[in-house]
């Protein structure tokens, strides 16, 4: 059955790990979801054992990996790794899902992180730890394509080729005028079919929908499902585009927001971890008051 699988393909991660067998561990990577990876590797204890697929697995992998793996692991890793390994992660990762991890993260490990990170990373990670909690700037990611209106079709083209694999995504791009007010959104597909000659302004979208960086996550979310998006700019004061939220950090919000409603539904207080990861006898220590005032 199914169950009988998950178990196989754990211990097949696992052993390929533990054995160092590079060549089936990438092959492992190609056919298996991160996240299945990343769980089965939360099982192993040794940690120079835990690191080795940071050193073998294409980079295209490791930056995904690492944001799926728990806070702990993630802390181990760090730890173990050099300023040198740990300077190649962040290279590789998101800067939105490597501020994820420092919000967890005790303070000496954020500031080895900072210290190791390239000046603009450091820069990026910063400005993104200032957004309060909760907020559209505390989950939007910094990397994106933006590109000036008179732009024309074929340089945006090259552009994406030559900037795309940074981005976070190149389905949208983020198009602003001489002073920097953003003005539209283009889709890649227009831009696939559109001529050569004509440039961003001719092809953009100027009714978008965009949210500003202290708007609260949750009607940044609804905002999503009402116009259907998969992403969405993020505005400062000035109307100004400082970064975007794509629909996989939506997607999270939603799981958390709906874990909250469940839990207070419940007459219970909203967990620390999502259900499945809470303890049977945390969820009875939860109801006990209200159990006990019945």
């Amino acid at each position: 059955g199914q169950k009988m699988s998950e178990i196989q393909v754990r211990d097949l991660i696992i052993n390929a790990i533990k054995n160092k067998k590079s060549n089936v561990l990438k092959e492992l990577f190609e056919t298996i979801p991160t996240i299945d990876i990343a769980e089965a590797m939360e099982d192993i204890e040794d940690v120079s054992i835990l690191i080795y697929p940071f050193r073998v697995i294409p980079s295209e992998y490791t930056g995904e990996l690492f944001a799926e793996l728990s806070t702990d692991t993630q802390e181990k890793i760090i730890n173990a790794f050099s300023d040198k390994d740990l300077i190649k992660l962040l290279e590789e990762s998101y800067t939105d899902d490597i501020v994820d991890t420092l919000q967890e993260l005790p303070a000496n490990v954020v500031s080895r992180v900072l210290r190791v990170a390239p000046t603009d990373l450091r820069k990026d990670i910063n400005q993104l730890l200032l957004y309060k909690e909760n907020t559209a700037g505390s989950i939007m990611t910094t990397e994106f394509i933006e590109m000036k209106n008179i732009t024309s079709v074929k340089d945006a083209m090259s552009q994406i080729r030559e900037k795309g694999k940074d981005a976070e995504t190149i389905y949208t791009i983020f198009v602003r005028d001489a002073k920097r007010n953003f003005v539209g959104t283009v889709n890649l597909d227009d831009l696939i079919f559109a001529k050569d000659n004509e440039t961003l302004e001719d092809i953009m979208d100027r009714d978008f929908v965009a949210c500003h960086v202290n708007d609260d996550q949750e009607d940044v979310a609804n905002m999503f499902k009402r116009y259907d998006l998969t992403a969405m700019a993020v505005l400062n004061k000035e109307d100004k585009i400082v970064g975007i939220i794509t629909i996989d950090d939506v997607v999270d919000i939603i799981v958390e927001e709906a874990n909250e409603d469940v839990a207070a539904l419940s007459h219970v207080a909203p967990l620390e971890d999502s259900y499945l990861d809470t303890p049977a006898w945390k969820m009875a220590v939860k109801c006990v008051p209200w159990i006990v005032i019945l």
